[in-house]
């Protein structure tokens, strides 16, 4: 029987509410896909047409996050007059705030990335295209008002902000202060850090600069490379055969 693309949006709700319960109760590998169906009430084959992996579903967990996270910021009527800091410091808050009901699922989600690499660059690629998406919305926007200077190498500043923005959940997961005190002062501390980086354009100078000292100083010894590679390509005298007792014995 077919069904309607909002019964469809119901159902992956529902599957991805269970596997947060079940893999908090049992931790990744103990949960099983079969488990995770009956939780969300759903037919055990029926799953796989919402998620054809255990590793895909723990992952869309994450590209929901985003979802619900762009929702967040979109509801928010003034956000367009918030600078750029107080965007991205939203941005970060906010998540945080859709990440804590499933809190211990994030500790998951990072073991599994930890052990797992591989899995964890493709199966977040999704994720990652949301979060970038937000994050490039934001930047222009605040270039295109003449809040911060057009950056060189802007299309690295989303990828970097990932990577900002994943250690701040990773302190937030081992965070036991009150009310994670402890990551809100980080937060607002090294949030400054950044809008100074990015008012001052510090990002583009540094990566220009170490453009200019690849392009002049590697590039300028690349001939002596070449030379040693060719050098280094002759044929080797046989083992031993300059030693003075080999030539003894030859006698």
């Amino acid at each position: 029987m077919k069904i309607s693309e909002q019964e469809k949006q119901q159902n992956r709700q529902r599957i991805l509410k269970a596997a947060a319960d079940v893999i908090i109760e049992k931790s990744f590998k103990s949960a099983s896909m079969r488990e995770i169906a009956r939780r969300a009430g759903i037919g055990d084959a029926t799953i796989y047409n919402y998620f054809p992996s255990k590793e895909r579903l723990l992952y869309g967990y994450c590209e929901d996050v985003q979802q619900r996270t762009m929702s967040a910021l979109k509801e928010i009527e003034d956000f367009h007059t918030y600078s750029l800091q107080e965007q991205l410091h939203q941005l970060i808050e906010t998540e945080l705030k859709v990440w804590l009901p499933a809190r211990e699922f994030l500790q998951q989600v990072f073991t599994l990335t930890y052990y797992s690499p591989a899995t964890g660059i493709t199966h977040l690629a999704e994720t990652r295209r949301l979060n970038k998406k937000m994050v490039t919305d934001m930047l222009e926007a605040a270039i295109e008002a003449g809040e911060v200077p057009d950056q060189p190498y802007r299309e690295l500043l989303p990828r970097l902000f990932w990577d900002y923005q994943t250690g701040i959940l990773a302190y937030w997961l081992r965070d036991t202060s009150k009310d994670f005190e402890n990551t809100t002062q980080l937060l607002d501390k090294s949030m400054g850090i950044v809008a100074t980086f990015l008012q001052q354009g510090l990002v583009g100078k540094s990566l220009d600069l170490m453009s200019f000292l690849f392009r002049t100083h590697i590039m300028s010894h690349l001939d002596s490379f070449v030379e040693f590679n060719e050098t280094a390509s002759k044929v080797k005298r046989r083992f031993m055969e300059g030693d003075d007792e080999s030539k003894t014995s030859r006698r």
